[in-house]
């Protein structure tokens, strides 16, 4: 179990290291763009979970919630920066409510971690960054 977590760990920290140097590059406004865009796909994978799932409830469920993501990633860019990181952080929750949840769309037992590191560390990052 502990080598299924740690893979996936470590995929996700590699993924939040090739995506660091983007927004150190980019001015505010195009890094918090390319920050709503990432927020709005992360959100919308959950989609195909669901679609993937067959369960039309599940399907509607999902993307309810990824329509949420989405209009915190648009949050972010017209109204206040804050929004990306607080939706990244609660994404990493979403992404925890999948595991072993009979109600929710089935996901790929390493999708979770990799995507709750990749969530956490580019919420804490984005505040750092937004804030200096």
């Amino acid at each position: 179990e502990l080598r299924s977590v740690g893979r996936p760990t470590w995929l996700g920290l590699a993924l939040f290291g090739l995506t660091l140097p983007a927004h150190l590059l980019l001015e505010k406004d195009s890094s918090l763009v390319l920050a709503a865009i990432t927020l709005a796909l992360i959100g919308g994978a959950y989609i195909g979970f669901g679609a993937a799932d067959g369960r039309r409830s599940v399907f509607w469920s999902e993307l309810a919630v990824a329509l949420v993501f989405g209009a915190a990633a648009v949050a972010g860019l017209l109204w206040h920066w804050a929004a990306l990181p607080l939706g990244l952080a609660f994404h990493a929750l979403w992404d925890l409510a999948h595991h072993n949840a009979r109600c929710l769309a089935r996901v790929p037992r390493w999708y979770i971690p990799f995507c709750v590191v990749f969530d956490l560390m580019a919420a804490a990052f984005l505040v750092l960054l937004y804030t200096r």
